[in-house]
């Protein structure tokens, strides 16, 4: 059984059209079906909600970015539901790390249809506002602060999106100050940004930890200590490419739990999470998926 989940305003339609294409191919191989299709981020939560918890769906297919892929990681996460993603967000870098960027829909359809899962690991974070989960990058400091403001960005789009709120974000920004406990590990230091990743990209295909694993049971911890405007000017270009490593500016660092505090956000998959103090833990093969390679 699949379930499908529709983004309708992802990529100016393309969405729908991608989502029609797959249609056609469970039509014509007479697999069941049912589709999700809204506008609104909650409505979608609370049919996924519905629908995953009264049907025996095996495949659940995201069309649409990264924030319908969050979205449906809530609900997938620790079951033996397959979640793949057919992209047409802006971002798409959860199609990155499983392989079905620029990829066909008969492609992902097909890799879907054997129902062999393959296993990812997951963040989950933890705060006053509950728990949830994440599968890229959580982003606290400066680049939380310049997705956020991208979010409200209706044009450009993409990439150079990204680098319009960088530079409005950096005509202000200061260095955070962090207590930070890696692994019962407790340090306190200042940074521009802190990132907690368990996969390599953000950002739309920003490589942040470019040998970051999603299956190897640990985050990657991305520092960037104190620099002036212009060395993180120079720094954070380069970030699109996972070229600004090594720098001697930037750490990284492991671990399996991760408690982060500061006067900053935190944003994880691209969406709003919280106001710090979090607390992240690396939850292993806790997403079943498709790898395409």
């Amino acid at each position: 059984m699949w379930l499908i989940v529709l983004n309708n305003r992802a990529g100016r339609g393309k969405a729908r059209k991608l989502s029609t294409e797959l249609i056609s191919l469970l039509e014509k191989e007479n697999q069941f079906y049912k589709i999700i299709d809204t506008t609104s981020a909650i409505e979608t939560s609370q049919l996924l909600e519905k629908e995953l918890g009264s049907s025996n769906y095996q495949r659940l297919v995201a069309v649409g970015g990264d924030g319908l892929v969050n979205i449906c990681l809530q609900y997938v996460a620790e079951k033996p539901i397959g979640l793949t993603v057919i992209p047409s967000g802006t971002g798409n870098d959860f199609a990155r790390a499983i392989g079905t960027y620029r990829r066909s829909v008969s492609e992902i359809y097909d890799a879907v249809k054997v129902s062999n899962f393959d296993k990812l690991d997951l963040g989950k974070v933890s705060g006053h506002f509950g728990e949830r989960w994440y599968v890229q990058v959580l982003s606290t400091g400066f680049d939380a602060l310049v997705n956020s403001l991208s979010n409200k960005i209706l044009w450009p789009r993409g990439q150079l999106k990204y680098t319009v709120s960088t530079l409005l974000t950096l005509v202000h920004f200061k260095p955070i100050t962090y207590e930070i406990d890696l692994d019962g590990k407790q340090m306190r230091m200042q940074a521009m940004l802190l990132a907690v990743a368990n996969g390599q990209t953000y950002g739309g295909g920003m490589r942040i930890c470019p040998d970051a694993s999603n299956s190897d049971g640990y985050f990657d911890i991305f520092i960037v200590k104190p620099v002036s405007r212009r060395v993180l000017m120079t720094i954070f270009p380069k970030v699109f490419f996972g070229k600004h490593i090594p720098h001697p500016e930037i750490e990284i660092l492991k671990a399996k739990t991760v408690r982060i505090s500061a006067l900053t956000i935190a944003h994880a998959d691209g969406e709003f999470v919280s106001e710090l103090p979090v607390e992240i833990l690396n939850v292993p093969r806790s997403l079943c998926t498709w790898l395409m390679k």
